[in-house]
């Protein structure tokens, strides 16, 4: 477990480290495609797990470190890119990406998951990996790994989101403050009782 809460250290220490919410803005990929108003909670109260307590979150971060480490040792490496993005209006925007590995010529992103394989890919992921691409000029693999099997999803490089697109989705975060990006992060949300922007279901939505 000390090995998994140094990983995890240095993914929190590589997301946040970079974060400004003033000008010039900076943040990681997977930050800018999340909550605003979540991630300005956890710095303002700072409330970041170096463990979560979601069982399913946990095992995905086991899983993350163990599969990780198995294709380390095969000769493939991680890589952090960077780019400056601009607005229609010269809003700079400095993203930071990080994609699970480097295989050859595609960045890969593993995720674990225990939605069925026809509810995949989900759009922030894939996102994700279009971002990543624009960033390395490289295609994009994006793995799932469920209890049910796995599923690949293939992109090529011609795929990869535009300089409009993600300076686009920096300003939607950084000057929209777009606050949830998806309702159903709420549900998952520490701060979802005192947030007055939560998206909540229903007994009704629930059943």
């Amino acid at each position: 477990m000390d090995r998994i809460f140094e990983m995890e250290k240095d993914i929190i220490d590589n997301i946040y480290g970079v974060l400004s919410f003033k000008p010039p803005y900076s943040a990681t990929v997977t930050t800018v495609l999340r909550c605003y108003t979540k991630i300005e909670y956890d710095v303002r109260f700072r409330r970041i797990e170096m463990i979560p307590t979601r069982f399913s979150t946990v095992l995905g971060i086991i899983f993350d470190y163990t599969v990780k480490n198995l294709l380390k040792d095969k000769g493939f490496e991680e890589k952090r890119y960077s780019k400056k993005y601009v607005d229609d209006e010269g809003n700079e925007y400095v993203i930071y990406g990080d994609p699970d590995l480097v295989m050859g010529d595609e960045v890969v992103e593993l995720k674990y998951t225990s939605m069925p394989l026809e509810n995949l890919p989900l759009e922030h992921h894939v996102y994700q990996v279009k971002m990543y691409m624009n960033q390395s000029g490289l295609n994009g693999r994006l793995i799932y790994f469920t209890p049910n099997g796995v599923r690949e999803f293939l992109y090529d490089r011609e795929e990869a989101l535009t300089d409009e697109e993600i300076a686009g989705i920096a300003r939607s975060f950084f000057i929209d403050k777009v606050s949830p990006r998806y309702d159903w992060e709420c549900q998952y949300c520490h701060y979802r009782s005192i947030c007055p922007l939560a998206v909540l279901k229903t007994e009704e939505e629930e059943k």
